[in-house]
């Protein structure tokens, strides 16, 4: 599927949810009125709406630690992610989970887990059911770049490949393991696509997850791939998250911090925003709607965050 205006205003419009909902969630997390954990996707968005819009409603979505964007992306409902962040009861898993469990059954997000790789196992068991049931689902799984060096990841790919599961592992590899730089962490010549490729003889493609686009086009083409040949795939996308890997920081300090390198000084120039944004000017949209349009969305859900914020009741502990 090409992409197209449509296509694109849609897309815009869910990354600007997403960066408005976790910029709010930041500043109340900075005020001490999150109990959990926090993992913010700001920066990562075009990986989970490229994902989202390149498959179907009716295919499964599993996350991870850092899944607020995913669940978004899915269409999750947006007042049950904010409940369950703050510990309401109204929350999408009763305010029990916090910020690391997300979980909408309606639109076929099935849940984010926070223990590193434990996702990937879960969905394949999912892919398993459904291609029993014959479904003609896909399910997609996200995992960072340090789950895929977890033995979850070879165990996972390795049984999924030889049942011929309909599963997509997407891995978001934003460099950093906690503050634990990518190069640091594999053997000199390590090549991800080759073992995947060659060793489990399964679909691989490695694009660039800062550009909607590349991954809008790039999931598109895996899905029908995945379900055409009966095989598992495999989508690396390369990102870059502004954050820190826990917290509500987001700083050009710890953007150059010793464990960061040099050329995240530059990551304002790689914000999927902005990437869009050039995009949409390309298909003919003037810059003055375009800005206008993102002022809409941004007050609307500007709004809607406090508006829910202010009815918070914090589950007693």
């Amino acid at each position: 599927m090409k992409i197209n205006k449509k296509i694109l205003t849609q897309a815009y419009e869910i990354m600007i949810k997403i960066r408005v909902i976790e910029e709010n969630i930041a500043k109340e997390f900075k005020e001490n009125k999150i109990l959990s954990f926090l993992h913010l996707s700001i920066g990562q968005e075009a990986c989970a709406v490229g994902v989202a819009l390149g498959i179907k409603k009716k295919d499964i979505f599993f996350g991870n630690h850092r899944s607020h964007a995913h669940y978004l992306a899915k269409n999750g409902n947006l007042s049950k992610m904010i409940y369950e962040i703050f510990g309401d009861k109204r929350g999408c898993c009763k305010g029990f989970g916090g910020s690391m469990h997300m979980l909408d059954k309606k639109v076929n997000f099935l849940g984010s887990v926070p223990i590193l790789g434990s996702s990937l196992p879960i969905a394949s068991g999912i892919a398993m059911g459904e291609k029993h049931l014959n479904n003609k689902r896909l399910t997609t799984v996200f995992i960072g770049d340090g789950s895929a060096e977890e033995g979850s990841f070879y165990e996972t790919i390795n049984l999924a490949g030889l049942y011929k599961l309909p599963l997509m592992v997407v891995i978001e590899d934003n460099k950093y393991a906690v503050e634990s730089d990518n190069v640091k962490r594999k053997v000199s010549g390590y090549n991800l696509g080759g073992l995947v490729k060659k060793g489990f003889n399964t679909l691989y493609n490695r694009v660039d997850g800062q550009n909607f686009t590349k991954v809008f086009e790039a999931t598109n083409q895996m899905r029908r791939d995945i379900l055409k040949k009966n095989c598992v795939g495999v989508l690396h996308l390369d990102c870059l998250r502004f954050a820190k890997h826990s917290g509500h920081e987001i700083s050009f300090k710890d953007q150059n911090a010793k464990y960061r390198k040099k050329e995240f000084l530059e990551i304002q120039k790689k914000d999927p925003l902005n990437i869009v944004r050039r995009d949409l000017i390309k298909l003919g949209l003037k810059r003055k709607h375009i800005t206008k349009f993102e002022n809409t969305i941004k007050k609307k859900y500007n709004s809607f965050f406090y508006k829910v914020f202010k009815s918070i009741k914090l589950r007693k502990i």
